[in-house]
């Protein structure tokens, strides 16, 4: 690294401010499920219509990372995408607070939605180039500060709902997405431009299959936390409690993204893929099964295995394109997860208004989970090819 490189841009202060900015980025990307009881309560809503609103407000994240990846890596504006993804964000959840209806409310969600959209790639990109040699490891450490958000959001959005009301909750959570944005204009330089790079060139049948099996699993995951306060209020839980049961299951993220991370320099994707797979398909048969505490705790694994591919999914998009590329493989692989995480969304919830129960709604997800095991099984074990990584390079101001 050069000796005149400024300080701020060192893997280092890299890794550290976007460890900081993943915590902000993944509690709002997680507070819905939170606000849903509420919502549904104001408006009379049914599983099916919150499954509507999780669908748009998870849609332009799955539709937009490939193709704002695949231009950040042409352009090199990286941190002007993560600022304008941050306040974009907030600019939806102040939307959402002053929506008179539940049609608005979907509306302006996707704009939430837009904002997601810009981040993963982006930061992954950041990340791979100042640990190329570590990229699991560390992904796994910006990870574990998702996780970190993933935790604090049901107990900050439950918490200042109680103490406000849902609409100035989410006026409190577009807070912290302003403050991130300044912190990143400040802390992050723009990086090198790579103008041939093309989403044609970048998406291969490999990348294709390792995003779909992850796009499984996340479907399976996030229906089980997006429907978790809303089936435990209507079977008596107080919404407060619902919502801090879920903060204490979503805080296995934090040992399973740098698990996954460690797992992946290890043994390789594929393998902690289908081991991941495996895990969720059984422990769907086992939640099927039980019933209080003990259902709980079944969640609480499927989370764990959920969350430890996230590293995964990201380490292994970037290994199979060149470096210039990260971008725009790690935006297909979230993009198209995203895709298949939105719709099946309102599918689960309408499944549960047809059988008048939401944990059967859940455990139908079983085949699904198979799936994305026999799926996985045409990972390869590690790349086809190996892509000589560039030294870090000063970045433009």
């Amino acid at each position: 690294m050069p000796d005149s490189e400024s300080t701020l841009t060192r893997p280092r202060t890299v890794l550290i401010v976007l460890v900081c900015a993943h915590a902000i980025n993944d509690l709002y990307s997680t507070a819905l499920p939170a606000f849903l009881p509420a919502i549904a309560e104001e408006f009379d809503l049914d599983y099916t219509e919150l499954g509507i609103l999780s669908f748009a407000f998870i849609l332009l994240t799955g539709v937009l990372q490939p193709v704002l990846g695949n231009a950040a890596d042409r352009t090199g504006r990286r941190r002007g995408l993560l600022v304008f993804g941050f306040v974009i964000g907030a600019v939806g959840f102040l939307a959402m607070a002053a929506a008179p209806n539940f049609w608005v409310i979907v509306a302006v969600s996707t704009l939430c939605g837009l904002g997601a959209a810009t981040y993963h790639p982006q930061a992954s990109a950041f990340i791979v180039s100042a640990y190329p040699e570590a990229r699991g490891r560390m992904l796994g450490v910006h990870g574990w500060g998702g996780s970190i958000g993933h935790f604090l959001a049901p107990a900050v959005v439950v918490l200042t709902i109680a103490l406000l009301n849902w609409r100035l909750a989410m006026v409190v959570i577009a807070v912290p997405l302003v403050l991130t944005a300044i912190m990143l204009r400040a802390k992050l330089h723009e990086t090198e431009r790579s103008p041939a790079a093309t989403l044609r060139g970048t998406t291969t049948p490999q990348l294709l299959v390792v995003a779909v099996a992850f796009g499984i699993m996340s479907m399976v995951g996030r229906s089980f936390l997006t429907f978790f306060v809303k089936m435990l209020t209507d079977e008596g839980w107080r919404e407060t409690d619902a919502g801090i049961a879920l903060t204490v299951i979503l805080l296995v993220g934090a040992v399973a993204q740098p698990a996954g991370g460690w797992a992946f320099d290890r043994v390789g994707g594929r393998t902690v893929i289908l081991i991941s797979a495996a895990a969720t398909s059984i422990l769907i048969v086992v939640f099927a099964q039980t019933s209080g505490s003990a259902s709980l705790v079944v969640i609480a694994g499927i989370a764990f295995f959920q969350f430890s591919l996230f590293p995964v999914a990201l380490a292994t998009a970037s290994h199979l394109v060149p470096s210039e590329r990260t971008g725009a493989a790690t935006g297909i692989v979230f993009g198209v997860s995203g895709l298949m995480t939105a719709a099946s969304q309102p599918v689960v919830g309408f499944l549960a208004e047809s059988r008048g129960d939401i944990r059967s709604a859940l455990s139908w997800q079983f085949p699904v989970a198979v799936v994305g095991f026999v799926l996985a099984t045409r990972i390869a074990p590690r790349p086809s090819h190996t892509f000589d990584e560039p030294e870090m390079v000063a970045p433009r101001s």
